[in-house]
């Protein structure tokens, strides 16, 4: 995990103990003095757009522009924790140079199985405070290096690979169901995906952090 996830989810859990501390004689949902639909179950969805670090054991690490969206199902604990889980995609893509000095147009995309802490607080009657930390894992669907002498090479790295994530945003409840907001989210990488070719087998990477800032929506069911 590196140094921004950790402090992040650290002052996430943090937080949400104090709030949770401060709030157990106030216990009648989601929110303090807005009643939601009884179920435990809701559909909560965030896309963002940012930037992301490749991590090579060998190479020179260099950024790519990030574009991201998850998709999870919520079940609700207690008035203001719960479980998520779901699928989240990943689109990278930007230029690097190797040791060579060989420059090249970089395509990654990765889909993730997230399980996830959830928890809100309410702020006002419509307003809350949206946070999530936890764990995922992750895998390769396509990843293209594209060289200035029109030659391609893709699926280079391949395999699973395991990381945390953490959000916060803010949500607007427009009825007893639906809300919208804005989210900041991170992940990072714990452990590395495997180079194919058998010319760099050492040359490991993993993706050492993704930074975005989008949309959330949730649906209770």
């Amino acid at each position: 995990m590196n140094k921004q996830n950790f402090i992040l989810l650290a002052s996430i859990l943090c937080a949400l103990n104090f709030l949770t501390a401060q709030n157990d004689n106030n216990d009648k949902g989601y929110f303090d003095d807005y009643q939601l639909s009884d179920s435990r179950f809701s559909i909560i969805g965030y896309g963002g757009v940012g930037y992301a670090v490749i991590d090579n054991n060998n190479q020179p690490n260099y950024n790519l522009n990030a574009t991201t969206f998850d998709i999870l199902l919520d079940y609700r604990i207690g008035s203001r924790w719960g479980i998520a889980t779901g699928l989240g995609f990943n689109q990278l893509s930007g230029t690097g140079f190797n040791n060579s000095g060989q420059n090249f147009y970089h395509e990654r995309g990765t889909l993730k199985i997230p399980l996830l802490l959830s928890g809100n607080y309410a702020i006002s009657p419509r307003m809350r405070m949206v946070v999530n930390a936890g764990f995922y894992a992750q895998t390769i669907l396509k990843d293209d290096f594209s060289y200035v002498n029109n030659t391609t090479i893709g699926d280079i790295y391949e395999g699973w690979n395991f990381g945390v994530q953490t959000g916060i945003g803010m949500s607007y409840h427009i009825d007893d169901r639906f809300s919208l907001g804005i989210m900041f989210n991170t992940q990072g990488d714990l452990s590395r995906f495997d180079n194919t070719l058998t010319t760099t087998p050492n040359d490991q990477q993993k993706i050492k952090s993704v930074n975005t800032v989008g949309l959330l929506f949730t649906y209770q069911l």
